[in-house]
């Protein structure tokens, strides 16, 4: 299956009347859609005929700039995320355990079959979002998001255990551009590829695939000039998904928050992009300190307007708005 068509996935082909093992495997299909760094999904599954682990994958050569693969859980987070709002939109999510085994230290979730998980009114958009369009193409700086959408955000990242501090004043934004910019940060995009469901692809691809990445997302943090990217970042929309730790508990909700947060995005006709400054605890802790000195800061986000779309979005629809009203 390629990563195009896994965009298109027909609800009316949900084995409604399968086998528990046929409609996880089934979901599984709108989990392989979860954002990911580089287009390298980090995880990877087990099956049983009840239940599904969700495992960390090992790779030697990312785990040297991620030793505590602390982006490796992030991404499980999203793919959980993902697995969880298709299970509960097909009724048939049952309990989730986290990190269930110690002795083995890949195994992130055990998501079990279940019956009768109805969706809210939140989740059915954030569903349907999964395999709407997805743009980040929109000029960094760009028009900034109402504060209808701003609040429809962060009512989205309400839903799980981490939130969003948005960066509202001047000092705050120059703060987290310098850490952004900073030594070996890298600005990457989560929405530049999609890789099949059964991920069969070697280091060797996965570089190529990310240095494809790095040509078609624009220049690296390293190359860019603060004063350059000054205006662009004076009207950029950014928020700061955080967590009350930062083990990997406090990762896995990042990710879940964030897939939350982008898949509302998606739903608002938001572009959106991914930033990764903060790969080191210093530079958490810098940025913790310089927005908010609640939490842990994980991730950075960035909202935009689509760029195919030059629309006038000053509200939500109006039956999202009342969602969070």
């Amino acid at each position: 299956m390629s990563a195009t068509s896994m965009l298109h996935i027909p609800e009316t082909e949900f084995p409604a009347g399968g086998l528990p093992r046929e409609k996880l495997i089934f979901a599984l299909k709108y989990a392989a859609l979860a954002p990911t760094e580089s287009g390298w999904q980090p995880w990877h599954y087990r099956m049983a005929d009840s239940h599904i682990e969700l495992l960390a994958k090992t790779s030697p050569m990312r785990e040297e700039a991620d030793p505590d693969r602390r982006e490796f859980i992030i991404g499980c987070g999203t793919a959980l995320q993902y697995l969880k709002l298709a299970l509960k939109h097909f009724g048939c999510l049952g309990r989730v355990e986290l990190f269930p085994d110690l002795g083995q230290s890949a195994l992130v979730a055990r998501v079990h079959f279940g019956f009768g998980r109805m969706r809210d009114a939140q989740e059915k958009f954030l569903f349907s979002a999964m395999t709407g369009s997805r743009t980040n193409r929109s000029p960094l700086g760009g028009t900034p998001v109402s504060e209808t959408m701003l609040a429809a955000l962060s009512h989205a990242a309400a839903g799980e255990r981490g939130w969003l501090d948005f960066v509202q004043s001047e000092t705050s934004r120059q703060h987290v551009l310098k850490i952004t910019l900073a030594g070996d940060q890298v600005r990457m995009s989560f929405d530049r590829f999609r890789t099949p469901l059964e991920d069969s692809s070697t280091e060797e691809n996965a570089s190529r695939r990310s240095q494809l990445v790095s040509v078609s997302a624009g220049r690296g943090a390293d190359a860019w000039n603060l004063a350059e990217h000054h205006a662009e970042f004076s009207t950029a929309t950014l928020a700061v998904v955080k967590t009350k730790t930062d083990d990997k508990h406090g990762w896995l909700e990042a990710g879940q928050t964030m897939a939350r947060t982008v898949l509302q995005a998606q739903a608002l006709g938001l572009s959106w992009d991914f930033f990764n400054p903060v790969r080191r605890r210093e530079a958490r802790e810098a940025l913790r300190r310089g927005v908010g000195h609640k939490g842990f800061a994980q991730v950075i986000l960035r909202f935009g307007p689509l760029m195919s779309e030059v629309v006038e979005r000053s509200n939500v629809p109006a039956e999202m708005s009342e969602l969070f009203q």
